[in-house]
C-alpha cells in the first residue's frame, strides 16, 4: 500500500471513529437536586460526572448534583421503590415496569447508549425509562381545611396568617436554595389605636424606643410586617416584594408577624406562595 493510500485509509478511519463518537448521544431529561430541569443530549459518564450537551454546548454535571435522568417512557413512581435509595444505590426503572436497585457506573456504545451498572450488568437506553440517583423530595403535606380568619392553609391554596399568632405553618416543605414568591393581601392591626394598622411591609410610623425595635424578629423591618422562617431558623422579611425569595434551609416554612406582643393584634394576611 503506497503512502497516499495509507493516508486516505487513515482519514476514513478517523471519520468513522468521529461518527461513532457523535452517534453515541441520546436525548434525556436531567433533574438536578436543586430542582432545575435540563433537556440534554446524554454523551458520557466519567469520574467527573455526566458529559452532556445543552443547547449545543457541552457541559459537565457532577454526579452528586443529579437527582434523576429520564430517557422517556410512562412511569408512575411508587413510594416503596425508593426505600434504601441514595449514596451508591440508584433506582433503575425499566420501560416494562420492572425496577432494579444498583449503582450506575458508566455510559458507552452508540445509539442507543449502553448503560453499565455494578456487577458489569448492561442495558441500553431503549430499555430504561428513568434512573433515580436519589429519592424524590417528599411532597408537601395536604392542606388542612380552615375557615377564613383561622390560621393555616386554606382550601383555595392560600395561607391565612393571623395577626394574633407569632407563627403559622404554611403547610409547605421547602428546600435550601429554593426560590419562592409571595403574594399578600389584606391589612392587620397591631394595637388598639386608630393608626395601628399594618400592611405586609409593616407600619413604619409606629413609635417606640430603638431598643424595642431591635428586639423584633426582623429588626430591619417595621412592626407588623409579614415575615418567614424555615423550621427553627432565623426569621427573614417577606413583605410585599415581587422578587422571589431564596429559602435559607430545608424544612417547614412558617409565616409570622414582625411583632413582640400579640394579644392586642387582630386581623390576618392572606398569603399565596408560588414555587
Amino acid at each position: 500500500m503506497n503512502r497516499r493510500t495509507k493516508i486516505f485509509a487513515g482519514v476514513i478511519a478517523m471519520a468513522l471513529a468521529v461518527g461513532t463518537v457523535m452517534s453515541a448521544q441520546v436525548p434525556a431529561t436531567v433533574t438536578l437536586r436543586s430542582g432545575e430541569v435540563l433537556s440534554v443530549t446524554m454523551m458520557d459518564l466519567m469520574g467527573a460526572g455526566f458529559q452532556v450537551r445543552v443547547n449545543g454546548t457541552e457541559r459537565m454535571i457532577a454526579k452528586d448534583q443529579v437527582a434523576m435522568v429520564d430517557f422517556g417512557g410512562n412511569v408512575n413512581p411508587q413510594a416503596a421503590w425508593f426505600d434504601g435509595i441514595g449514596g451508591l444505590t440508584h433506582l433503575v426503572v425499566l420501560k416494562n415496569g420492572d425496577t432494579l436497585k444498583t449503582e450506575w457506573i458508566d455510559i458507552g456504545g452508540s445509539t442507543p447508549l449502553v448503560l453499565t451498572f455494578s456487577g458489569d450488568r448492561q442495558m441500553n437506553t431503549n430499555e430504561v425509562a428513568r434512573i433515580y440517583l436519589v429519592a424524590p423530595a417528599p411532597a408537601a403535606p395536604p392542606a388542612t381545611p380552615a375557615t377564613p380568619g383561622a390560621g393555616g392553609p386554606q382550601p383555595d391554596g392560600s395561607v391565612t396568617v393571623n395577626a394574633a399568632d407569632p407563627w403559622t405553618s404554611s403547610g409547605l416543605n421547602v428546600r435550601s436554595g429554593e426560590m419562592l414568591r409571595f403574594s399578600v393581601s389584606r391589612e392587620i392591626r397591631v394595637g388598639p389605636g386608630a393608626n395601628d394598622t399594618a400592611t405586609a411591609d409593616g407600619n413604619a410610623n409606629l413609635s417606640g424606643s430603638s431598643s424595642i425595635f431591635r428586639r423584633l424578629p426582623v429588626a430591619s423591618m417595621p412592626v407588623g410586617g409579614l415575615i418567614g422562617k424555615v423550621g427553627n431558623g432565623r426569621a427573614f422579611s417577606i413583605g410585599t416584594t415581587a422578587q422571589a425569595i431564596r429559602m435559607p434551609s430545608t424544612g417547614t416554612l412558617f409565616l409570622g408577624i414582625n411583632d413582640l406582643t400579640f394579644n392586642d393584634n387582630s386581623g390576618w394576611f392572606r398569603v399565596v406562595v408560588t414555587r
